[in-house]
């Protein structure tokens, strides 16, 4: 027989989910998407990473953290339905304390029998450009189950609480926090495995890593970043490098607000 789970909402998520997602910089919500909508975004999910040339996280000598679809929710009205599914949204307003809006989504897949490796510690901050209040975070929605044999994500608790870097685009800081703050590399770092459906919150300096994709299956998961809706746009080095194509988010300038159609308002502050 079919396991059959309950669905978290917004109206549902316990209190004490949001205070351990603010203690704790991350937080796992089970059963946001039902069976219908998990098969729906999976089968769309394999279609369009099969079909797009996609972004690759190179770790040299042919070894490859994961590969992935940037804009995912502009290449694919089913994943913009994800983007701004009013339950994956919903919670985060909830969990970030304030009003959101999306910025972007990544589809992300971690292959199987191939020269995967780990994904390095990093955080999402260093590479965002733009700044507000409250701080950005993203929805790793899982699509396919994800046991620790497949890749999950591990978290070091509390690691969105250090000290700001003394240059925001200082380049040890942004892509190799654990050099920039060595005392993290001594923390306890979480495991959480996930399943078809639910949703891993984590804060934009939450420090994140994820294991060797050693199972058959893909391992297919969307990331939704939502930031603060009253964002303003800061230029960064790492993003236009990262993203060529477009670098300034079609020509904004330093303190400008991401308040266009291109950057809806998500959910509901609750």
């Amino acid at each position: 027989m079919a396991e059959t789970r309950e669905t978290t909402t917004p109206e549902s998520l316990p209190i004490e989910r949001i205070a351990s997602y603010r203690s704790q910089g991350f937080a796992h919500v089970p059963g946001v998407l039902n069976e219908e909508e998990i098969e729906l975004f999976r089968s769309e999910a394999s279609s369009l990473l099969d079909s797009r040339e996609t972004m690759i996280w190179d770790m040299g000598e042919g070894d490859i953290a994961l590969d992935w679809v940037a804009d995912a929710n502009a290449k694919s009205d089913v994943m913009r339905r994800l983007t701004m599914h009013p339950s994956v949204s919903g919670i985060a307003s909830r969990l970030a304390g304030g009003p959101l809006s999306l910025f972007k989504s990544e589809l992300l897949r971690k292959s199987a029998g191939s020269r995967t490796t780990g994904t390095p510690a990093h955080d999402d901050q260093g590479i965002l450009p733009y700044t507000g209040q409250p701080a950005s975070l993203t929805a790793w929605v899982a699509l396919v189950d994800v046991p620790v044999e497949r890749g999950c994500m591990s978290y070091i608790p509390g690691s969105h609480l250090r000290g700001e870097p003394h240059d925001p685009y200082d380049e040890v800081a942004t892509l190799y926090p654990l050099d920039y703050w060595p005392e993290l590399t001594y923390q306890q770092r979480l495991q959480v495995p996930v399943r078809a459906g639910d949703v891993v919150y984590h804060h934009e300096r939450t420090v994140h890593v994820a294991g060797v994709n050693q199972s058959d299956t893909d391992r297919m998961a969307l990331a939704s970043i939502y930031m603060s809706a009253d964002a303003v746009f800061r230029e960064n080095p790492f993003y236009a490098g990262l993203y060529t194509d477009d670098p300034d988010m079609g020509g904004m300038k330093a303190g400008q607000r991401l308040d266009d159609d291109r950057f809806p308002r998500v959910g509901a502050h609750l």
